[in-house]
């Protein structure tokens, strides 16, 4: 009787193992050919899981990335005032130059070249529910403090460029060997908090 292989524990196993390829050799010369004939699986049975090699770089990166994200929801639940709801929208970023997270830190920036090919529709397709995400957990943010009458309706115009500007400080973490994106993030947060309650 064949052996039933639970998809999800199978999944798991070839996240987990690439992980480790990615943390030990570095994205860029990660070969799917060897991870593939490392894993002791027929290349049928991978592609049955993963199609390409971006495709199991952003379902590492999802599952990696989860515990991060649970913890963000929970912290903008529990956050009282706009400054530290905005602080916990944004702990994803502040939590990365942390030395525990340091190697997915560098896996992060290792990937980041792949967010920029928008001719892949997949990776497209992953951008946009990144950006979803983002403005749907800012909206609501703002609309609870709005509903509360801590800021002015008018403050929600500031959701777009607040966005960019979080994305512009981490771009500028990965090109610029010195940058602390933790130290200008928390500062730009507070000016706009100040600049921005009622």
């Amino acid at each position: 009787m064949p052996k039933i292989v639970n998809s999800n524990e199978k999944i798991d196993f070839i996240c987990e193992k690439a992980y480790e390829e990615f943390i030990k050799n570095g994205v860029n010369s990660f070969s799917l050919n060897k991870f593939i004939e490392s894993l002791n699986m027929s290349k049928g049975q991978f592609y049955h899981y993963f199609k390409t090699k971006e495709e199991l770089v952003f379902e590492v990166i999802d599952r990696k990335s989860e515990k991060f994200f649970v913890n963000t929801e929970k912290e903008i639940k529990e956050a009282q005032t706009f400054l530290e709801k905005l602080l916990a929208l944004f702990s994803f970023y502040l939590v990365l130059s942390a030395p525990e997270n340091k190697p997915f830190d560098k896996f992060m920036k290792d990937t980041f070249y792949m967010y920029l090919n928008i001719e892949n529709e997949f990776i497209k397709q992953k951008n946009a529910e990144c950006y979803d995400y983002l403005f749907n957990a800012t909206n609501e943010i703002f609309d609870e403090m709005i509903a509360q009458k801590t800021l002015n309706e008018n403050a929600k115009k500031f959701i777009p460029s607040l966005i960019a500007t979080a994305d512009g400080m981490y771009l500028q973490s990965i090109t610029l060997e010195n940058y602390n994106l933790k130290e200008n993030l928390i500062d730009y947060v507070k000016m706009l908090d100040e600049l921005l309650k009622k």
